[in-house]
């Protein structure tokens, strides 16, 4: 398995540098979509963390604080994929261009086989090099941040009935 990926990378590399001139490629549209899908999810991380410490550490909206977690964490979650999004979208016009200029003929599988090990590559360098990895820590600190407002943790607490002379 692993000696048919590496070999499926030295052929996209192959094409990649058969095929010098693209015409049909707009490398400044394939970077914009690897680094917007990182930045989309280091901006939900970021708001996130915002939402949540408004009753984990303010004590604001304590009342809605599961609601406000179950959010949290949903959202703190969506937040480690969005990158992913943008590596998975973003490979396809860089296939299309290859097979349109002609390079080396194309037929379906061999454009399927391409796109799949682009996207491979694409989500690597997604989290490792464009600050997916960024997203990453922010989207797991908000949810793990939304599980301590479920949980009543710091002043999302609940203020207890006090104890008056009614209950004795």
């Amino acid at each position: 398995m692993f000696g048919a990926r590496s070999c499926l990378v030295a052929h996209i590399a192959a094409l990649a540098l058969a095929c010098e001139d693209l015409q049909d490629f707009d490398e400044k549209a394939y970077a914009a979509s690897l680094l917007g899908g990182s930045v989309g999810g280091i901006v939900v991380g970021i708001l996130v963390i915002i939402f949540v410490s408004l009753p984990l550490c303010c004590g604001v909206l304590k009342q809605y604080g599961k609601v406000i977690g179950g959010i949290g964490i949903g959202m703190g979650l969506l937040a480690l994929i969005i990158p992913l999004f943008g590596a998975m979208g973003s490979c396809v016009p860089f296939v299309d261009a290859a097979c349109n200029d002609a390079c080396t003929p194309c037929t379906e599988e061999v454009k399927e086989a391409w796109a799949k090990g682009c996207q491979t590559l694409g989500i690597i360098f997604v989290y490792l090099v464009v600050f997916g990895w960024a997203a990453c820590i922010l989207g797991i600190v908000g949810a793990s941040m939304a599980c301590c407002v479920c949980c009543q943790c710091c002043k999302a607490k609940l203020d207890e009935e006090p104890q008056g002379k009614d209950s004795e």
